[in-house]
């Protein structure tokens, strides 16, 4: 049982095995290898009947080239279809070595992952780096944070390690489980990577743990959140503090109070802390070594930001994605950009083209953000969570977390919450899709629907489209556990969400209806036909 639990957390479908062994296995009455107690259901393939290696095979004549992809990462886009970012070998090496200046990892060093590692943050450092610098990595299973979500807290303790890779969900679950709390020590850990330390929410989530278990140990300087996406990889990174004479050399650090309003007409305004319409941001550290940053404008041709705008992030390096599998038009948009110092200008019906900045191409990382004060990296949102309504453009992640402070505990399930835009009448409007606690009400639900409503109103300015309630466990889940956002569009729009409570407000976020036909009267004219 303990291997079928390792396979199911690998995602592991098929089996290679010689027919001596498919022979022994437990059949079922058609003929059918048996589905084994505590095993995902797998493919059983003899390789008996493949073609043996020769004898004269040697590897060393056979060297792979550092040009040749090592591995194709997938990602999807906002509306779902799914993409595969391929990654040469030289590149994968590159991105490792970064990642070893920029964390100061060590050979021995123990870490544990809360991420997925098959993909991303939780791939780049639990797997490639760990192997490329000799660390022992401990792995804890998604089944089992939903068991004991203090669980990566009580393997720091137990083994003293290092370093620890998590979501901001993970810091939040590890608060309320407080029964563990009593045995708990942070005090071995140098660097606690936040892997979504990009999003709005991720910094109540940091600051209230640092307030908890500082405490136990933790040191300010450990918290290190990071910004990434599949096609540039690691963006920026705050870089742990390190031991000095007299104590830590801890790195720069910034937080930054801005307008939303301003943020949603794409600039930057510094706005007072007590304000409802402000949003706080952390910094993501900054840009990793050997690599260089720039930021472009979203729409149109990739034209460099002025320092008070919101754009791009775009980044040139030799630790990136090199393409989208097979997809050459996409690819030449997104990882061959040549920003321009001005936009191409037409003058007598022909186009002048920009000034680019220079030779090198850059990548798109399908971030927003702006470079605050220090060279610290600023994300306030992403290409995908972006919802343009009215020339006015509002991050998805900024709606959530409004919508989860309105009395998040006594009636979202357990904060699972999908807000996605739809087209009608020729322009996006915004959808909420919130689960719901099983004991509540009718007249509950459409209380806490009204406050949500007056909450994004005046907060963001924005009118919601339709905010429909489901039960709980009733959105579709990716195979972590999260919710699967474009699963949750499609079934909206086809009509197959079944949710048990809805508001639709048209009146308040549809401005653009068509006016009824008026009748002129006057003088009328004979037309000939």
């Amino acid at each position: 049982q303990q291997v079928g639990f390792l396979l199911s957390s690998c995602g592991v479908h098929v089996a290679l095995t010689s027919e001596a062994c498919l022979k022994g296995l437990p059949k079922s009455s058609t003929g059918e290898v048996a589905k084994l107690k505590g095993w995902p259901r797998l493919h059983w393939f003899v390789t008996e009947h493949l073609p043996k290696v020769p004898k004269d095979f040697n590897t060393n004549n056979n060297r792979i080239s550092e040009d040749s992809n090592a591995y194709i990462e997938y990602t999807t886009d906002k509306e779902g279809s799914v993409m595969g970012v391929t990654v040469t070998r030289q590149a994968m090496i590159n991105h490792c070595r970064a990642l070893t200046m920029a964390c100061h990892y060590t050979e021995g060093e123990t870490i544990v992952c809360v991420l997925d590692f098959k993909r991303e943050v939780g791939l780049w450092h639990s797997i490639l780096t760990s192997v490329l610098n000799g660390m022992h990595v401990l792995f804890i299973p998604y089944a089992l944070m939903k068991l004991r979500p203090s669980s990566w807290m009580q393997l720091i303790t137990k083994y003293r390690a290092s370093c620890c890779l998590v979501k901001s969900r993970d810091l939040h679950w590890g608060l309320l489980a407080t029964k563990d709390h009593k045995e708990i020590s942070l005090s071995s850990l140098r660097m606690l990577l936040v892997a979504d330390g990009a999003n709005p929410w991720s910094l109540s989530s940091c600051d209230q743990f640092l307030s908890v278990f500082q405490s136990k140990g933790l040191r300010p300087d450990a918290i290190c959140p990071c910004a990434s996406s599949s096609e540039v990889f690691t963006v920026s990174l705050r870089r742990p503090g390190r031991s000095a004479a007299g104590g830590y050399n801890q790195s720069a650090t910034g937080r930054g109070v801005l307008s939303m309003s301003a943020l949603s007409h794409g600039v930057v305004r510094v706005d007072s802390e007590d304000s409802l319409t402000s949003l706080t941001l952390q910094d993501c550290g900054q840009v990793m070594p050997s690599a260089t940053m720039v930021v472009v404008s979203a729409d149109g041709p990739p034209v460099l930001c002025k320092t008070d705008q919101v754009g791009e992030i775009c980044v040139t390096s030799g630790s990136s994605g090199t393409a989208y599998y097979g997809l050459e038009g996409m690819t030449n948009s997104t990882f061959k950009v040549q920003p321009l110092l001005e936009a191409p200008v037409t003058k007598d019906g022909e186009t002048i083209p920009g000034k680019p900045i220079g030779d090198e191409t850059y990548v798109r990382s399908g971030l927003l953000g702006f470079l605050g004060p220090g060279g610290l990296v600023f994300v306030c949102g992403s290409r995908d969570g972006l919802m343009t309504v009215t020339g006015r453009k509002h991050n998805s992640d900024d709606i959530i977390a409004t919508v989860l402070a309105v009395e998040p505990m006594r009636f979202i399930y357990r904060g699972r919450i999908a807000v996605f835009s739809i087209k009608v009448l020729r322009d996006e409007r915004v959808c909420v899709i919130a689960e719901q606690r099983p004991d509540c009400s009718e007249e509950e639900s459409f209380q806490w629907m009204s406050r949500v409503l007056q909450a994004v109103d005046s907060i963001h300015q924005v009118g919601i489209y339709c905010l429909a309630l489901v039960p709980p466990n009733h959105l579709p889940k990716t195979p972590l556990g999260g919710i699967h956002l474009t699963e949750a569009r499609r079934r909206f729009l086809e009509g197959s969400l079944h949710p048990a409570n809805v508001l639709m407000c048209p009146h308040t976020c549809v401005t653009n209806l068509p006016k009824p036909r008026e009748i002129h009267h006057g003088k009328y004219r004979r037309a000939n036909v």
